[in-house]
Order: structure tokens, then sequence, then C-alpha cells
């Protein structure tokens, strides 16, 4: 429904982008200057370009609107059932503002820099050494990007 309403749009756009550039028969258009034909013609478009933009602006990215929002420590997180794509597991070795080093189940250190925005839960709470904490996030080439920290009580 909507392909057809642009082609028709794109249709009739065409047809006054034509009429406006061409030098045809006297009329209104015909009296304008080539400025002033062109910033019609340019008008016209951007509003046939326009509906096709918005749909493109719309997609997210595949691996984030997957991502559950966990905001407390989940019970099968402590059995090691988890989705590794977007939760790391680990226990806090070392935390300074922006960074968090966690050691992983299979022995593996890991640091991850927390950029600004990175909400820890529980709200207010601070990781110390020793807390088992998940991160939650993605992966984008190769690195973990940290959307949030949630810290086991």
């Amino acid at each position: 429904m909507i392909a057809k309403d642009v082609t028709a749009s794109a249709m009739t756009m065409g047809a006054v982008v034509r009429r406006v550039l061409s030098d045809g028969p006297p009329g209104i258009y015909s009296r304008m200057n080539i400025t002033t034909r062109t910033a019609i013609a340019s008008l016209a478009l951007a509003a046939l370009i326009a509906p096709l933009s918005s749909a493109a602006i719309a997609q997210t990215a595949p691996d984030q609107e997957t991502v559950t929002v966990y905001t407390s420590w989940q019970p099968d997180w402590d059995a090691g059932k988890f989705d590794a794509k977007h939760v790391m597991l680990g226990e806090v070795t070392n935390f300074t503002p922006y960074r968090l080093t966690i050691a992983r189940r299979d022995g593996q250190q890991q640091t991850v820099d927390l950029k600004n925005g990175t909400l820890i839960f529980p709200t207010g709470a601070t990781p110390t050494q020793g807390e088992r904490a998940a991160l939650v996030g993605y992966y984008s080439n190769g690195t973990f990007i940290a959307n949030r920290v949630v810290l086991r009580p």
C-alpha cells in the first residue's frame, strides 16, 4: 500500500519537476527564472525522497533489538545459564571509574571499559573486589560493550 502511494507520488512529483524545468508552452513556469525553477524542482525532489529515507532510520542493529533488559541478578546465572552473546559473568577483581576487571569462570581475566551512561544495578552500588557481576551488552568488532552491570546481592 505504501509502495503504491510512494510510486503515485513519484509520478506526480516527476511530472511537476519536468513541467517546472521545461521551457514548454507559455504559462506560470515559463515566466520564472532558472533559479526559481531549480528551487521548486529541488523541493519537489526532497518531498519525494523523505518518505523513503524514514524507513531506513527506523531500523535497529540486530544484536541490540533482542537483548533482554536485565536490572537484577537472574537465578539461572548461578547455574551458568546465560546468553553468552549479551551477558558476561564473573567475579570483580578490580574496579575504577569507567573500567571493570572480572575473573571469568574459565579463569580468564577480562577488563571492560565502561562508557558514560553504563548503568550499575542495584542503583547506587559500586562493584567491589570478590563480588559476582554480570555485564550486559553486546560484542562489537571483538570488543564487549557493557550497557549495564548487574551485581549479585
